[in-house]
């Protein structure tokens, strides 16, 4: 029987705020009322919710998880997938339950539209809040630091932008500098990026950078997307390989690099021998499954959604309150996908 709580409470005789006491076995309701009650949940086999239930207590027992690129992006990124397992793995050891939040296309397109969290926050629907990316525009920064001062408990996976609040990261801009140098002592000088649009600004930042450093490199930039129309794929591509000449491309995601490889072959192109790549893999000996294998950077999305999981539960459960800070070091693994080159 698919009843509410307001038909709970008119079988009972009583008021919607006296059905929620008796749910949350809270003092000071006479037991004939509680009896009522009582009754009525088991004649419309009621179960409350964990909302329902956190209006009265305070706590919902819920650990929001949003990821605030718009669309399937936290389904369709095996990093966030990666991230999600990890979460997952450790809060459902726990007493809490998890609310995934993907951001809306509006809040993309709008600067002045909130993030979705913020409606969880204010209404207490979350008891704490786990952040998937934190995209390099500085846009949701604000957001989170006002929280976070309000203490409201969040760990999120980024580089840490304030002095309070718990964080891991896995040092993006150091590894794609790495990757930059690694092609260039092996001769390249005209290489292709193909990174996420969320970190559009920290890879402007990278490609000045390795062009300051590195005496002749050009770096050709085109920021991607999960969902990358497949046609823009090929222009780009042709465009790169006819025109610029890249020898090189870093590909920040193993299935972006499918595509891309598809595409290498109806121009005549193999990865390793007409084209070297470096890729980044989440789930670890991923890239040596490929034709050919690939040389990536193993970044430990896994272990990037446990250890901020645990941070955050150990917040809300009292273990600690102290701030931290995680840095991983994703590993560089060799498979003879990039090639030396005069």
């Amino acid at each position: 029987m698919n009843a509410s709580i307001h038909d709970v409470a008119k079988r009972a005789g009583v008021s919607i705020a006296t059905v929620s006491r008796v749910v949350n076995n809270s003092a000071g309701v006479k037991e004939s009322k509680v009896a009522a009650v009582k009754e009525a949940l088991e004649y419309y086999d009621y179960q409350p919710s964990q909302f329902g239930r956190g209006l009265v207590t305070g706590t919902s027992k819920m650990i929001g998880v949003y990821s605030p690129l718009a669309g399937g992006s936290m389904f369709e990124s095996g990093y966030m997938l990666e991230c999600l397992r990890g979460i997952d793995n450790i809060i459902r050891e726990s007493s809490y339950s998890l609310l995934l939040m993907n951001e809306s296309v509006s809040y993309e397109k709008s600067e002045k539209a909130k993030p979705k969290f913020i409606e969880y926050v204010n209404q207490k629907k979350i008891d704490g809040l786990i952040v998937l990316t934190i995209p390099s525009d500085g846009r949701l920064e604000g957001a989170l630091s006002a929280i976070i001062e309000d203490d409201f408990p969040v760990g999120y996976i980024g580089k840490r932008f304030g002095e309070k609040g718990m964080n891991v990261y896995a040092s993006y801009e150091e590894y794609m500098m790495d990757g930059i140098r690694r092609l260039y002592e092996k001769g390249h000088r005209e290489i292709a990026f193909l990174p996420m649009k969320s970190r559009s600004a920290t890879n402007q930042k990278i490609k000045s950078k390795a062009e300051i450093k590195y005496s002749g490199l050009k770096v050709n930039i085109t920021d991607t997307t999960s969902d990358i129309d497949i046609e823009f794929l090929r222009d780009i591509l042709e465009y790169m390989m006819e025109e610029e000449l890249v020898t090189a491309m870093i590909v920040e995601d193993l299935r972006l690099l499918a595509k891309v490889q598809s595409i290498l072959s109806t121009m005549g192109k193999q990865i390793g021998n007409d084209i070297s790549v470096i890729c980044v893999e989440h789930v670890k000996n991923e890239g040596a499954k490929m034709l050919p294998k690939i040389d990536c950077y193993y970044v430990p999305a896994l272990q990037l959604g446990e250890t901020i999981a645990t941070e955050l539960l150990d917040n809300l459960t009292g273990k600690k309150t102290k701030e931290i800070s995680k840095r991983f070091m994703p590993e560089y693994i060799e498979r003879g996908s990039v090639k030396e080159i005069e």
